[in-house]
């Protein structure tokens, strides 16, 4: 679509909000410019004019008043910036362009202390639009102070951490109370105390973890690696000789504890270990300036002499990489490697369950695969060397990737807009809710008669929201045993949280959550109660989205169809004739140049899309068996179809 270039303001573009609905934006996004990108917004701006600010228009290469093709992009996540030098500090640089988007060849211009400074963007890792985040490094041109190895290291370090900032600033704030030079825990007189618990699985960054927390807090770390460990001496010599360093502060950082304590059975040598641990909490806890990190796997199983220690008062908890962890740590692995265009968002959905070492041994395992002919590391090799890694947090059963969009839905407009505001928005930029307060809905009912195309909207909706899509029928989660039909809705929550950003699409849902106390099968009660808590936990669900389908909305039981559950009600009644114009024109079955679109859209008044669907299908087959080599169905074959399913309707009536 082609604009014409207005004098606005940096950095946010504005156009029309219907120019932009059309270039599937309806609230805004990142298009291209000539040669740059920017951020884009609906505003109340005439005609055809895009509204620039002068630093745009100068990375653009166009003038005010110049006409440009204007075209929607998604940008990447960046994970370095090469500029041509350093006009701030790379921490003042990382917080003032915080959320912009660069593309190669732009000038960026930051405010520091009132003074504007500028620099040219050389090069960005991955190329094209990228999205300047917290952890998005910045370097100069030609500067040969990191390797390239380095710089990667750098980067998996930064994907390891993303979206841990809670996690970093408590840690950070321990380590500052107990392993700086401030003496703090002394001088305030706090209790004795050692260190904190460390939880998470295998590869998940607790490493990375406990140094980026330990580099804010201005202290070290001590590392003491366990996995070696086969006698109690052994972890005895390792422990005292970090407590003996003389290099204060410092935080100790005792990783794999499992390995000499774990399990249930008592043994000589765990319990000999469980004591050398016990005298080492006391031994930190007597040190100034000194703290100590137990990294273990599960908190549960660890023995409740360590679990349940008062030198221990705190744990933090590293939840497995989610699906941007994972597509972060994909990019700074693959990012120094002979590629092409790779798809790291189908990739991350591909590795549910991954933990971050899990990702990198699959990247390790497609560069084996092209290091002996030369060829590019490509999305369908590294799906492949995905699927032969297994994943050590466990197989998590994905849900269907729908292929088709909301290009093949026909009409409803209004159903399409509010479905876009209910769960591709929270998606894709949540913050426009926190703006004006409010939480997205948490649950959306579709209802209407049969065949109206409530699955089908929902499966273009999850392609163009980019998430997995889980169907469940209702009658599939009655279960006559006690507690399986529960177990069952726990689990497809469970699913979709793994597999995240996902829809779940509860079909024929007035069988699985009738009114309580008026059915015959005492298990939907459960059921319905187990719904009830999964629903009323939707802030702990993630990018997750609940929407249910029923013919029978009156059914339902009233407390899943009160606001803060299933609140927002569409229907999607019998399409209309501009409706039933729409589906034949999109329509897959080839039609004959003497079929008249607008009487057939006419003739089947009443019909369904489904209904319509058929038809469509049955004079494709009348086209077959008069001729098995036809390309295109006639007009009388579909008179006849068309006659065949007005007479079984009849007999069915």
């Amino acid at each position: 679509m082609r604009f014409t270039l207005r004098q606005g303001s940096d950095p946010t573009a504005e156009a029309d909000g219907t120019l932009l609905r059309a270039l599937g934006l309806p609230s805004g996004g990142v298009v291209r410019v000539g040669k740059t990108h920017v951020r884009v917004q609906p505003a109340e701006v005439a005609g055809t004019a895009l509204l620039v600010g002068p630093l745009a228009a100068e990375n653009a290469g166009l003038e005010y008043g110049a006409s440009a093709d204007i075209v929607r992009a998604l940008p990447t996540r960046a994970t370095t910036v090469q500029l041509d030098h350093l006009p701030a500090a790379r921490a003042q640089l990382a917080t003032a362009l915080q959320g912009r988007v660069l593309t190669v060849g732009d000038r960026v211009v930051i405010e520091i202390d009132g003074q504007r400074h500028s620099a040219d963007v050389v090069d960005t890792e991955p190329s094209g639009a990228v999205l300047v985040g917290a952890p998005t490094q910045f370097s100069v041109a030609g500067a040969d102070d990191d390797t390239p190895a380095a710089a990667t290291a750098t980067r998996t370090t930064a994907a390891l951490l993303a979206g841990l900032d809670t996690e970093i600033d408590v840690l950070t704030g321990w380590f500052s109370l107990l392993a700086t030079d401030r003496a703090l825990e002394r001088k305030w007189g706090l209790p004795e105390v050692a260190g904190i618990v460390l939880e998470g699985p295998l590869g998940c960054g607790k490493a990375e973890l406990v140094e980026a927390a330990a580099d804010r807090a201005g202290t070290r770390v001590h590392h003491v690696d366990t996995s070696l460990v086969f006698k109690p001496n052994k972890l005895l010599d390792l422990l005292a000789a970090a407590v003996n360093d003389a290099s204060d502060p410092r935080v100790i950082f005792v990783d794999r504890v499992e390995a000499v304590v774990g399990g249930s059975s008592i043994t000589a040598h765990r319990t000999q270990c469980l004591a050398i641990l016990r005298w080492f909490l006391d031994a930190v806890a007597k040190k100034t300036n000194v703290a100590c990190v137990l990294g273990l796997e599960s908190l549960g199983e660890t023995d409740p002499a360590l679990r349940d220690s008062p030198l221990l008062p705190r744990s933090i908890a590293i939840p497995p990489p989610d699906l941007n962890r994972r597509q972060l740590l994909l990019e700074a692995a693959l990012s120094e490697m002979p590629r092409g265009d790779l798809d790291t968002a189908r990739l991350a959905a591909l590795s549910s369950g991954f933990s971050g070492a899990d990702i990198l041994a699959a990247v390790l395992h497609a560069s084996a695969m092209v290091a002996s002919n030369g060829n590019e590391i490509s999305t369908d090799l590294v799906a492949e060397a995905i699927r032969d890694t297994p994943p050590s947090l466990g197989a998590v059963p994905m849900g269907q990737v729908t292929s088709f969009g909301f290009e093949k839905v026909a009409n409803l407009d209004e159903v399409k807009q509010r479905l876009i505001e209910a769960v591709v928005w929270p998606m894709q930029d949540p913050e426009r809710f926190a703006r004006l307060g409010i939480d997205p809905p948490k649950g959306i009912l579709l209802h209407g008669p049969p065949g109206t195309g409530k699955t089908f909207v929902v499966k273009a909706l999850a392609n163009e929201a980019g998430a997995a899509f889980f169907s469940v029928k209702g009658a599939e989660l009655l279960d006559k045993f006690v507690g399986e039909s529960e177990r069952g809705v726990r689990d497809v929550f469970s699913r979709a949280r793994a597999a995240s950003p996902s829809i779940i699409f509860f079909d024929e849902f007035d069988a699985l959550a009738p009114v309580r106390g008026k059915s015959t099968n005492s298990v939907t009660d459960s059921v319905v109660a187990a719904l009830l808590t999964e629903i009323d936990g939707v802030a702990d669900r993630g990018q997750v989205s609940v929407i249910a389908a029923t013919n029978r909305k009156d059914l339902i039981d009233s407390a899943l169809l009160r606001a803060g559950r299933f609140e927002t009600h569409l229907l999607l009644g019998l399409p209309h004739k501009e409706s039933r114009l729409a589906l034949i024109r999109i329509t897959d079955v080839p039609l004959a140049d003497d079929v008249d679109l607008d009487a057939l859209a006419e003739n089947t008044d009443g019909f369904s899309f489904a209904d319509l669907t058929s038809l469509l299908r049955e004079a494709a087959l009348v086209a077959l068996r008069s001729d098995d080599a036809a390309l295109t169905v006639s007009s009388s074959h579909v008179q006849t179809a068309l006659h065949r399913f007005r007479s079984d309707r009849a007999d069915v009536v």
